[in-house]
């Protein structure tokens, strides 16, 4: 019971996203927090100001970002003033085939992959190309044919996430030679077919 003689206590007049930060900086290691800046990073960076957004020091922020680089969770990017750090590719690739693993069926995603052949084969009857790279060289400026041609280009990327996401059923962690087989092919896939999948013939 408050005592007549207390003062009640006075509302809090901090900064509500102030204390967010505290509690994040708290709950996490300066390694953590680089990375969870870094991971929402599309647009290339200093490391100066990956580290405020961090909440760490530039020094810091440098040698945490050179590690996520080695091992391939960021992308270096010359500047004239240094080196610009964003997300890399790959990892935005592990992350898209790993919740369409998790969301979606083994049933599911084979029928998803027949009918993204499918489609993919009705462009190319309806165009004689091979690829998009086949129908881009024979469209003029202006032709509606650009339309398909992207949407030729993610219906590709969608195939070839959805048959990643399909071999994790029958990926084995402990057989390294089809660990290093499946490395290999997400590593050739990540500078094209899994940029830019968010939108248009998702899976």
């Amino acid at each position: 019971m408050t005592s007549q003689n207390t003062p009640p206590s006075s509302p809090w007049e901090g900064d509500v996203n102030e204390a967010a930060v505290e509690e994040w900086v708290e709950a996490t290691t300066p390694f953590e927090r680089v990375h969870e800046v870094l991971d929402v990073t599309s647009e290339p960076q200093f490391a100066k100001e990956l580290g405020e957004r961090a909440q760490v020091s530039e020094p810091t922020a440098r040698d945490h970002l050179s590690t996520l680089a080695e091992i391939g969770q960021a992308e270096t990017v010359p500047a004239e003033q240094g080196t610009k750090y964003k997300r890399s590719a790959q990892s935005v690739a592990v992350r898209r085939i790993a919740s369409i693993h998790r969301e979606s069926s083994k049933p599911e995603l084979t029928d998803a992959i027949e009918r993204l052949r499918d489609q993919i084969a009705d462009l190319r009857e309806e165009y004689g190309a091979n690829d998009p790279d086949d129908l881009a060289y024979e469209l003029d400026s202006g032709d509606e044919g650009w339309q398909d041609l992207a949407r030729w280009r993610t219906l590709e990327e969608n195939l070839d996430i959805a048959k990643a996401a399909l071999s994790l059923y029958d990926f084995d962690p402990d057989d390294e030679s089809a660990a290093g087989a499946s490395d290999e092919r997400v590593g050739n896939k990540t500078s094209g077919a899994f940029a830019g999948t968010e939108s248009g013939a998702n899976v």
